[in-house]
């Protein structure tokens, strides 16, 4: 069932004001009274859409998370540029959440999660499946990493160059991960 107009504007409104606040102050300091005061909605509101301030939270990571997991678009000869352009982009447009996000590491480990299901073959033996795993997790360490460095200005790669680089990190790691794979023990 679609949420009707109004519901999608207040979760707006409440998800940007934390990100707002978020880029100040510690979540642990948020109360639901300051952030609906500052959104300008009545608590009522809040509550029909989120419990507490940590509901809100985790509703604006599991936005991001899926947002930059483009990859599950993956076609069958693997990570396309183009995939690897949308991510950059939307990283850039969302700057300041992305790295607010980043501060708690709960974006990163969601990250994780959602490529390893992507990335990791169901049948793999188990052996197989954590060396996999643990390289889908570096992957994501080294993708994070040079966004972030990206972001906050101490690399001066230029941007269609960032888009390369990510690409390529993508890639070398998933051709390893491939080959680990299909390496008999």
């Amino acid at each position: 069932m679609r949420e009707n107009r109004r519901a999608i504007m207040s979760k707006r409104m409440i998800k940007t004001t934390l990100v707002e606040i978020l880029m100040k102050e510690p979540l642990e300091a948020v109360s639901v009274t300051r952030l609906c005061k500052a959104a300008d909605i009545n608590r009522s509101t809040f509550y029909a859409h989120y419990m507490d301030i940590f509901d809100v939270m985790e509703d604006i990571e599991d936005d991001y998370a899926e947002k930059i997991s483009l990859f599950r678009l993956e076609n069958a000869t693997g990570i396309v540029l183009g995939q690897v352009r949308d991510l950059v982009s939307y990283v850039d447009k969302h700057q300041e959440s992305y790295l607010v996000l980043l501060k708690n590491g709960y974006l990163k480990e969601k990250c994780i999660k959602e490529w390893i299901k992507m990335f990791i073959d169901d049948g793999a033996e188990e052996q197989n499946c954590e060396k996999q795993k643990l390289i889908v997790r570096c992957m994501v360490d080294e993708v994070v990493e040079v966004l972030r460095r990206w972001i906050i200005g101490e690399t001066s790669i230029p941007y269609q160059e960032i888009i390369v680089l990510l690409y390529e990190i993508i890639e070398g790691m998933d051709n390893i991960r491939k080959n680990i794979r299909t390496t008999k023990m």
